[in-house]
């Protein structure tokens, strides 16, 4: 068995990410056997592959000679014995432990010396492997959909995975333009794992009555620069998909607190509200388009003059602000301080894991709110403030004057620890630290996983750069101490980290 650029690769399953898969190996020169005893099934994955590479032909993404050979190497089988002249296959079937095994099984009383590769997105490779008569030939290579287009593979190697096999494969997948990472089987293995948070501190933000669908969307997008809001991201995956990937890494890691399952997912779930599929999930849909159920939260700015700011201490990653406030002809004056910004008898400080009104009540101090992080103050079109439970009306008009005047709405939710896109990046950076804790990769396969397998706009571990490791641990502790919920506790990766100093990327 040899794993290299001749290889013959066989696909079981040829369903959306079978067909893809399959249209990946034929596209860069290998003979591909796509098999499936389903009725019409190889036949429909057929037609769509290849209207798939017409419209590529349109483009001029590819030549009309490049599809007729992807094609014609691309051998349709309802029968499995067509896979014995294979030297990879690559099961994209149902997620049931079972019946894949028995499928492999079956491969391997087929096939003399083939490696198995599962497209599972969640289930052990080691378990997988158990009860096979070759369990190093057994591994995981989970790509995204579409496959065609999405750039991330998981690599996932099981306890008793042969190394070389792993790496081969490794290098055959890179060959084939993708981002391949090397994974150690685990539930969720990177990307599903790591991502859980993006839709939990979500959920319990919406729970609490912090803010709505739509304004978390936004403040996500705006702020964070992510392509999708965790909301509209939920209804595109469908609800009750990604309500049984929480619900199944919970029950994975014995119900630790950081995964636990939102109820409010779980009502959309028994509701039949699932998203794009059903037509209506967290938002309706009329014909594809989305419809908003809510109305963003956006202030109105005052009509009030501001002359100056003063800056008391660092602004910490805020500090960007400072030069654009000066560009536009404000009088900024900078002191030594506890780390904020006053205008008008109003003081902003930055979001840091504790409520505002917190501040207010030790201090009598009312007029004031938070600044939630921001991906890049300079192009963001938005900022998002909380104001203190104990301040005046006129308080978040007020702001919204200031950063209208560098030409920023803003957006605007209730008092909470850490406000949302804070909260929501230190838990991304907490899971991807406790992911390399545990073994399960490396922080640049983290960072590469997240990027090219969710298409984060960095990975978890370039925002710890950016904010500071010693910044994500004290809101981390903050938001431990606040919610008496170990869901919060750092990583012990992050701790180490914050003793020996320094960045991830040097």
């Amino acid at each position: 068995m040899t794993i290299n650029s001749n290889s013959i690769i066989g696909v079981v399953g040829a369903g959306i990410m079978g067909r893809g898969i399959a249209q990946v190996a034929a596209r860069n020169g290998h003979q591909v056997v796509l098999y499936d005893n389903w009725d019409g099934a190889v036949e429909n994955a057929m037609n769509i592959n290849e209207k798939e590479l017409s419209k590529l032909v349109s483009k001029d993404k590819i030549t009309q000679e490049h599809k007729e050979e992807t094609i014609r190497l691309m051998k349709p089988s309802k029968v499995i014995e067509d896979l014995a002249s294979c030297d990879l296959i690559i099961e994209a079937i149902i997620e049931d432990k079972e019946i894949k095994q028995d499928i492999f099984k079956r491969i391997e009383a087929i096939c003399e010396d083939v490696v198995i590769a599962s497209n599972t997105s969640s289930i052990s490779i080691s378990a997988l492997a158990n009860g096979l008569e070759r369990p190093k030939n057994m591994i995981g290579l989970h790509f995204f959909n579409p496959a065609p287009i999405m750039k991330l593979v998981e690599v996932i190697s099981g306890l008793q995975s042969d190394q070389q096999v792993i790496e081969a494969v490794h290098t055959l997948v890179s060959s084939w333009g993708k981002r391949a990472v090397y994974v150690k089987s685990s539930p969720g293995f990177i990307v599903n794992r790591i991502a859980r948070p993006f839709y939990a501190e979500a959920l319990r933000i919406y729970e609490e009555n912090v803010s709505n669908f739509s304004t978390i969307d936004e403040i996500i997008k705006s702020n964070g620069n992510f392509r999708m809001g965790p909301f509209q991201l939920m209804d595109l995956i469908g609800n009750d998909t990604n309500y049984s990937v929480t619900e199944s890494t919970f029950n994975s890691y014995y119900q630790d607190s950081r995964f636990k399952p939102s109820l409010t997912q779980q009502e959309f779930v028994q509701a039949g509200l699932l998203g794009r599929k059903s037509g209506e999930g967290f938002y309706t849909y009329e014909d594809g388009e989305q419809k908003n159920k809510d109305i963003i939260r956006k202030v109105s700015p005052s009509s009030e003059s501001i002359m100056k700011i003063d800056i008391y201490g660092s602004l910490g990653y805020a500090n960007t602000l400072i030069p654009i406030f000066e560009e536009v002809g404000l009088d900024v004056n900078q002191h030594e301080g506890e780390g904020y910004l006053q205008f008008n008898g109003i003081k902003l400080f930055l979001a840091n894991g504790k409520m505002i009104s917190e501040h207010s009540k030790l201090t009598g101090d009312n007029n004031i709110a938070q600044l939630d992080i921001n991906i890049d103050f300079n192009n963001a079109k938005s900022v998002t403030i909380a104001t203190s439970l104990l301040a005046q009306e006129h308080v978040s008009s007020s702001i919204a004057a200031l950063f209208s005047l560098i030409y920023k709405e803003t957006l605007i939710i209730k008092d909470s620890p850490a406000m949302l896109m804070l909260r929501t990046i230190v838990m991304l950076v907490n899971e991807a630290s406790s992911t390399v804790t545990n073994g399960v990769c490396d922080e640049l396969s983290a960072d590469i996983a997240m990027e090219n397998g969710v298409n984060y706009p960095i990975g978890p571990f370039k925002w710890a750069d950016k904010l500071n490791v010693d910044f994500v641990l004290e809101t981390l502790n903050h938001l431990e101490e606040f919610y008496k919920d170990t869901r919060y506790r750092a990583d012990r990766g992050l701790i180490e980290k914050s003793i020996i100093g320094g960045k991830y990327y040097e």
